[in-house]
């Protein structure tokens, strides 16, 4: 089970640091940038190398310092079919390295679709058509209600991977629609969809007490953390908006249960692009995304510590 994985790894690494994988060309080390130029030229094929080169060099550094990576899928559909081979290239990488892998893809839509949409992360084991590379947990919009989640639910179950549902997001506009009080059962459209995630707790509890359904929940947004983790307590939050969005590190123990887990803590620009200029060289690159991700693990075990939940 995803969960249960997880929370193996965490104890493991003593980290429970996600990094992001956001492959922005335009901040990328210009020393990759001319390799994949000189093989391919300025096309996506070029891209496509330089992500994949560039996401090798990410994933080296940090695989035996966190549990789990997670590649933002628009920085590699802009690039086509080869945007898309170097994202599940990553995959495969990641996992050759011991490394948990989520989809951010905020995936929703109804039915069939829905369903479509989830074989393609967690593979139809009764489709031969298919690679048999799968990721581990994928990111779903609710924003159509259980018609587009329960179907990734449903592949999820077969497969022991995890479905993440957007509940708060760590954006500033996130409060135009998902704090709004619904008439019907005076709760915020987020409370609704918690209300959901817990419905279906059922059979998704993994030996340590996590399911397979986690939540996002923006670092942005504390206080509603501590509600939400209050009100779906066994699941897993996955926890955007720390380094460049501006959360808080310090309060980040709102999202932990008392056990001293059941959060993912996910950084991905702070860490990517760490380094101090386009033109730093390898090791420099290199260097720089190593000591940001030591660092990084160091304050958030810190400020757990001084909340009282720190798991080991």
């Amino acid at each position: 089970m995803f969960a249960d994985n997880y929370i193996e790894k965490v104890l493991e690494r003593k980290s429970h640091l996600c990094v992001g994988l956001d492959p922005d060309l335009k901040q990328f080390p210009t020393y990759i940038l001319n390799d994949a130029e000189e093989r391919y030229g300025k096309t996506p094929q070029g891209a496509a190398h330089a992500i994949y080169e560039f996401n090798k060099l990410v994933i080296d550094q940090v695989a035996d310092l966190v549990p789990v990576v997670k590649p933002q899928l628009s920085y590699y559909e802009v690039y086509g079919s080869a945007g898309l081979d170097a994202f599940w290239k990553t995959v495969t990488y990641a996992h050759d390295k011991g490394l948990l892998v989520i989809a951010d893809a905020k995936r929703g839509d109804i039915d069939s679709t829905s369903k479509a949409y989830a074989q393609a992360f967690f593979k139809d084991k009764n489709n031969s058509w298919q690679d048999s590379e799968e990721v581990d947990a994928v990111t779903v919009n609710p924003f159509l209600g259980r018609d587009g989640i329960d179907p990734f639910l449903e592949v999820a179950k077969e497969n022991g991977t995890g479905v993440i549902v957007l509940v708060k997001t760590s954006n500033n506009s996130s409060g135009e629609y998902q704090d709004k009080i619904t008439i019907e059962d005076d709760e915020s459209i987020s409370e609704l969809v918690c209300d959901y995630i817990v419905s279906n707790y059922p059979d998704s509890i993994g030996k340590h007490g996590y399911s397979n359904i986690g939540a996002v929940v923006g670092a942005t947004y504390p206080e509603q953390a501590r509600n939400f983790r209050k009100k779906i307590s066994n699941s897993l939050f996955l926890v955007p908006g720390i380094g460049k969005q501006g959360g808080d590190i310090d309060q980040l123990a709102n999202s932990f249960n008392e056990d001293g887990l059941g959060a993912i803590i996910s950084s991905s620009r702070a860490i990517n692009y760490a380094f101090p200029s386009i033109e730093s060289g390898e090791e420099e690159v290199k260097n720089s995304i190593r000591n940001i991700v030591i660092e990084t693990n160091q304050l958030i075990n810190e400020s757990l510590s001084k909340a009282n939940k720190l798991a080991w």
